[in-house]
């Protein structure tokens, strides 16, 4: 129960920090975690992706790539790809949100639950009321771990094929949509 609990009020808190961001742009994955050594940003339906030591890049929804503002020559694969990783990163935005809503649910749930079932007497049912809602979470979870999973394949095929995007090619590391998966599972 209080795993669970846990669970569902630690995302709650991320989602309301997510966003109480005031600048317009949302941190999809931030480089400085154990899950990428980059970042990618969502600011006016672009993608930005942020290097070390690289201009950034960015990704609009018709797959036109720019780096450093210049835009980068791409054939109708590469644009096809870039239109993948950029859809992907957006339902990571999505799927996000779904999630934090839902952890928002569990704690909610955990409240009105421990508060009821105490007065009634029966507190060995709590966690029965908060296991359905927080299986919700792990279920959203598990969406963002795909739309992980899909910039990943992504950049392993783009980066062979278009040398200016290499340096972007491993900011969703190739253990990461594992990793992800394994922070879902009970």
């Amino acid at each position: 129960m209080k795993s669970t609990l846990a669970l569902g009020l630690l995302t709650a808190c991320l989602f309301i920090t997510a966003c109480g961001k005031s600048d317009n742009d949302v941190i999809v994955i931030d480089g400085s975690t154990n899950m990428a050594n980059g970042h990618i940003r969502l600011n006016n339906d672009h993608v930005v992706l942020r290097v070390d030591g690289s201009p950034d890049a960015t990704i609009n929804e018709n797959g036109d790539l720019l780096i450093d503002q210049q835009s980068v020559s791409i054939n109708d694969t590469q644009r096809q790809l870039l239109k993948s990783y950029y859809q992907n990163a957006y339902a990571i935005r999505t799927d996000g949100i779904a999630t934090g809503k839902a952890g928002a649910a569990v704690g909610a749930q955990a409240l009105k639950s421990v508060a009821t079932r105490l007065a009634s007497g029966d507190p060995d049912k709590i966690q029965q009321d908060v296991s359905a809602k927080a299986q919700l979470v792990k279920e959203a979870a598990r969406k963002i771990c795909q739309d992980v999973s899909g910039i990943q394949a992504v950049q392993t095929q783009l980066t062979p094929q278009l040398p200016a995007f290499k340096p972007y090619g491993n900011i969703i590391g190739p253990g990461d949509a594992k990793d992800c998966m394994d922070g879902t599972k009970d």
